[in-house]
């Protein structure tokens, strides 16, 4: 709703700044297109906008079998050519080094060899160029087939926008807040003189269409004069009453019998309905009864004033009375004894219908108009305004009650001294009979004004009074919702030292022995034999012999050691939480600041649902709206985003 209510304090002063330029009347004309409105509410077409819904196409990226097989080959054609050149090249020196031994052979061989060896590198060359001849062309195609496509998106993309320009520019951006089907009652609180003469004009020219209008304006400020006017340039019949300065051309007690004449002007007399009144009301009531019978069926406040001053004795130079109407009145319609008891309310009588004598005086047999204005000026005193406003309202719910066509919808624009709630009451009551419409602008939200909200659907506009705001958002209501109500932050920091110190000392003493004996014997015989070329010779030889050692020995060690060691521990540690807790909370679904930061044309409009729930919607009753572009007298209809 904040977003609402500023877009719309924005197009307001859009609004005022294009009535500024005094635009031709009849452009206010629309004003009277068919639909109750009670004001404009604002979406900005530009938020229906969809964007394209395709993803722009990207690039894709050669397959990796295609990188792998160029890179394979260019690893085997180097692989290769390095391995043609040491070992081919050494089988070539070999070769070549045999053809200088072995002949010519050799070398056919070599050059065999050679050959054989550029014929495998060609080969893993040719390889490695297809393999990448073939990447490139990958490549190619991908990048062919990418540019396809984004040319062929861009060409759809363009043409969405271009329906979306065309769709959105075709929406309106104002469109009208509608009257329920079934309001019966309305009452709109708070706003300034401005604002509620605009919501005056907004409203009353549409209902214009459906049926006949009275507006009882009380606010002494001439609201309905906009009204009035732009009723007039649009030919329909007005008839506006300005009380009390052209009271003579006021037709609130024509057509009303004399019954009912002396009741209304009782009923204005004692408005506070005192029950210590009622004496003094039912001897004023029964003194216009008897004046009414002598006066027969020619009754005006005119003659009752004269009647009532001849019934005092007083002197009369007016041509109301005849001279035997005043002579019958004063001599035969009360005795003299009972004159000096009911002087009191002679007097009060008199001085209540003196100022009223002229009212109606130059009607003229003018009937109503199908926009009648019954409007309070500031030419008299607060007692005679508030009596001819009573006056008014009493004369107004009387013909209601008696209307014999359809009635016809009942605007009261309230004043700062307001209305007496009996008076408010008794017409709303007669309004629910006859089937009428009956609107209520209360300039505050207090007292009386707090008994009667809810009644009906309800529009708060500006409420500059606090209390008035808190009111106003305790009717509109209050939900749930969870909210932030503590943050905790723990920081700690943790230092630890500890000091181990370790002494000791051990002493070892051992002693070995060793013994070793070892023993040997050897033994061994020869002999050799020799030819020679005398005589024989044989000789033969032996030998042994044998050893025996024996070794001792013992070794003693003593170790002493000592050790000492000390240790230092040192921790150093740092914690850091935070904690967030929340709560479910009921508050207000408009804040009071909201109310009284209200724009002056803007509108909250508050309709209960049978469920009990509540539905707030914003609206602005600037009448300048409709000089505005892009805007519609009736409700805008829905429109999904990106529809057209």
């Amino acid at each position: 709703m904040t977003h609402q209510t500023t877009a719309t304090a924005t197009a307001t002063g859009a609004a005022t700044a294009a009535g500024a330029g005094t635009p031709p009347p009849d452009h206010h004309l629309r004003l009277f297109a068919p639909g109750q409105r009670l004001g404009w509410t604002y979406r900005d077409p530009e938020s229906l906008r969809r964007p394209f819904p395709e993803p722009e196409p990207q690039r894709h990226p050669v397959p990796i079998a295609y990188e792998n097989r160029a890179h394979a080959a260019r690893l085997t054609h180097q692989e290769r050519k390095d391995s043609t050149i040491k070992t081919g090249g050494a089988i070539v020196l070999v070769l070549l080094l045999l053809a200088a031994v072995a002949g010519s052979f050799m070398a056919v061989l070599a050059v065999a060899a050679a050959v054989v060896c550029l014929v495998l590198v060609g080969h893993a060359g040719r390889s490695a160029t297809t393999a990448g001849a073939q990447l490139e062309a990958k490549r190619t195609e991908l990048e062919n087939h990418f540019q396809y496509a984004w040319h062929d998106w861009n060409q759809r993309r363009h043409q969405h926008d271009a329906a979306q320009d065309q769709w959105v520019r075709s929406l309106d951006a104002w469109g009208a807040l509608p009257a329920g089907p079934g309001t019966r009652r309305l009452d709109i609180f708070g706003g300034s003189q401005r604002s509620r003469e605009g919501f005056l004009t907004v409203f009353g020219t549409s209902t214009l269409q459906q049926r006949p209008l009275i507006v009882l304006d009380l606010t002494q400020a001439l609201v309905c004069q906009e009204l009035a006017t732009l009723a007039e340039l649009a030919d329909v019949p007005v008839d506006v009453q300005l009380l009390p300065s052209r009271m003579a051309e006021s037709g609130i007690v024509s057509g009303l019998t004399p019954q009912e004449l002396v009741d209304t002007l009782v009923e204005a007399v004692y408005a506070d309905g005192s029950e210590a009144n009622r004496a003094a009301r039912a001897m004023d009531t029964r003194i216009l009864h008897q004046l009414c019978g002598a006066l027969g069926g020619d009754v005006t406040p005119a003659r009752l004033g004269a009647g009532l001053r001849a019934l005092m004795g007083e002197t009369d130079d007016t041509e109301a009375l005849s001279r035997a109407e005043r002579n019958r009145i004063a001599d035969d319609l009360v005795g003299d004894k009972n004159k000096d008891q009911i002087r009191d309310s002679l007097l009060r009588l008199a001085s209540f219908v003196h100022p009223l004598e002229r009212l109606g005086a130059e009607r003229n047999g003018r009937g109503p108009g199908y926009l009648t204005c019954i409007a309070m000026d500031f030419t008299m005193g607060s007692a005679g305004t508030e009596l001819l406003a009573d006056l008014a309202v009493q004369s107004v719910t009387r013909r209601l009650a008696s209307f014999p066509e359809a009635a016809p919808s009942v605007v009261v624009a309230l004043g700062e001294k307001g209305l007496h709630r009996q008076y408010l009451e008794q017409l709303a009551s007669v309004c629910e009979r006859r089937g009428a419409q009956l609107t209520v602008l209360h300039p505050h939200l207090r007292e009386g004004s707090q008994e009667v909200i809810g009644s009906g659907t309800v529009g708060f506009m500006k409420l500059g009074n606090h209390q008035e705001a808190g009111v106003a958002a305790d009717f509109m209501g209050r939900h749930h919702s969870f909210v932030l109500h503590s943050l905790t932050n723990t920081d700690g920091t943790t230092v630890s030292t500890s000091v181990a110190k370790t002494f000791g000392s051990s002493v070892s003493k051992g002693t070995t022995y060793s013994e070793s004996v070892s023993r040997g014997s050897n033994w061994g015989n020869s002999s050799s034999s020799s030819y020679q070329s005398g005589p024989s010779s044989f000789s033969t030889s032996s030998s042994s012999g044998g050893s025996y050692n024996k070794t001792t020995g013992t070794s003693t060690s003593t170790t002493h050691s000592t050790n000492e060691s000390t240790s230092y521990t040192t921790s150093d540690g740092r914690n850091t939480s935070t904690a967030r807790g929340e709560q479910r909370v009921y508050e207000y679904a408009v804040e009071p600041t909201q109310l009284q930061a209200l724009a002056d044309f803007s509108l909250l409009v508050v309709e209960r649902r049978p469920d009990g729930s509540v539905t707030v919607q914003a609206a602005d009753c600037n009448p300048n709206i409709v000089l505005l572009d892009r805007v519609s007298t009736q409700p805008l209809p829905y429109a999904a985003p990106g529809t057209p």
